[in-house]
């Protein structure tokens, strides 16, 4: 019995979302965050199952974020909302769901992942009268491309390429294809496409209205693209763009080599003192350096100081880097102060903000940093802070470039062509 949480109410933007991409062989939903973009596009790639004998793909760039979200999540909650008592038979050591069809027949739906060469094998080996791929923001074009050619199937259904995404910045290739027309190269295509916006205040009936005013209290670039859907424009002057941390998040990082917990400290607790910085960065074995967590917050100097010793043994770091042009000996007593045994890098800034900023924003840009999650505040502070105007100390963006400076920068400036 399903409960009233459990039933599948399509809003009229959702409506309006599927006769979109019913009606073109590409077909994308983009918008805000909970809009019920995944619910209503599951629901279709099973609905198309149900129809005829075929097979379909749903992919997302990481196969165990596929497993997590939509194996274990979105897919089994849109069968029982949508299908109930339909016998669909889940093969979970291959990850597909078989389906009875309407004609007599069976119907395969496929989870894959493009950051695994064998399950990326698989999938090529196979033909579907669906694709669907999910959050593709940060899917690579070159394997969007490579998955057109597996939209082959002749089982009677329309061929069908879904798309979804949270809207990156304008450059991405999402926007050329689907709002510029064309490649991401600039070469026109001919490819028949289709794309609406589909926000959370259109789904507003499913959400509760906490979680709306938790998007409207988001800073101004994550509230245009989480609540209200839209595509960014690069900030003028911002070292970072957009398309730079898409590439990060993108990037799979081999062994850890090194770590360092980086820190801008705040030697003030006022409510007007700045946030304490509090980076987490390593390097790998081929010399990529990591973003892996962000743990900037506004402290006293005790409370950031165990969060940075508790950081530094969670991550097995080998130091901490600390800049102290302000703090002087108060940061490195305020760490010593909890455990005496941590080495601490004190640095300095000999030079202004945006001329110890360049060097690793050039890194981004040569595709030399990964991100391993998302970390929407130190992106956003990287995209939207123009540091030749800066009123206000950019804390997070500080502790990232002091972190990957001490472990890229130097040593490694010859390799990365960094002048």
């Amino acid at each position: 019995m399903l409960t009233d949480v459990e039933k599948f109410v399509k809003t009229k933007r959702q409506i309006e979302a599927l006769e979109v991409v019913n009606q073109h062989r590409h077909g994308m939903l983009y918008g805000g965050a909970r809009s019920g973009k995944t619910a209503i596009l599951v629901r279709n790639v099973f609905l198309r199952a149900v129809k005829k004998s075929s097979k379909h793909l749903i992919v997302r760039y990481r196969y165990n974020h596929a497993r997590i979200s939509l194996g274990h999540e979105t897919i089994p909650w849109v069968l029982r909302a949508c299908f109930p008592g339909l016998a669909v038979a889940e093969n979970k050591s291959d990850g597909y769901w078989t389906v009875p069809a309407a004609d007599g027949g069976r119907s395969q739906v496929w989870l894959g992942g493009t950051d695994d060469q064998d399950r990326v094998e698989k999938i090529l080996g196979t033909q579907y009268s669906t694709i669907y791929a999910n959050e593709c923001s940060q899917i690579p074009f070159e394997a969007i491309s490579t998955l057109w050619t597996r939209l082959a199937e002749r089982s009677g259904l329309s061929q069908r390429f879904y798309y979804d995404c949270n809207p990156p910045g304008k450059k991405h290739w999402t926007h050329r294809l689907f709002m510029e027309g064309c490649l991401p190269d600039g070469t026109p295509h001919d490819l028949e496409t289709g794309a609406i916006q589909v926000n959370p205040i259109h789904n507003h009936e499913n959400l509760s209205p906490e979680y709306l005013r938790a998007l409207e209290s988001l800073p101004r670039r994550q509230r245009q693209r989480f609540l209200d859907g839209q595509y960014l424009a690069d900030i003028e002057g911002a070292l970072w763009s957009d398309e730079d941390i898409v590439n990060a998040r993108l990037r799979q990082p081999g062994d850890i080599k090194k770590t360092v917990i980086a820190v801008d400290p705040s030697v003030t607790n006022n409510p007007g003192s700045d946030e304490c910085g509090i980076v987490v960065c390593s390097i790998d074995t081929e010399n990529m350096g990591i973003v892996r967590e962000d743990f900037t917050k506004k402290m006293s100097t005790g409370a950031w100081a165990r969060r940075v010793v508790s950081a530094y043994h969670a991550f097995n770091a080998s130091e901490i880097v600390a800049e102290v042009n302000n703090g002087g000996d108060l940061v490195e007593d305020a760490i010593h102060n909890i455990d005496p045994y941590i080495r601490v890098v004190k640095v300095r800034a000999s030079v202004g903000k945006k001329a110890r900023a360049e060097p690793v924003s050039m890194l981004y840009e040569q595709g030399h940093i990964s991100h391993t999650k998302d970390l929407p505040d130190l992106e956003s502070e990287l995209t939207e802070t123009d540091l030749d105007k800066v009123k206000t100390s950019p804390n997070r963006l500080d502790a990232l470039v002091w972190g990957l400076t001490h472990l890229m920068i130097g040593r490694t400036k010859a390799r990365f062509h960094l002048g």
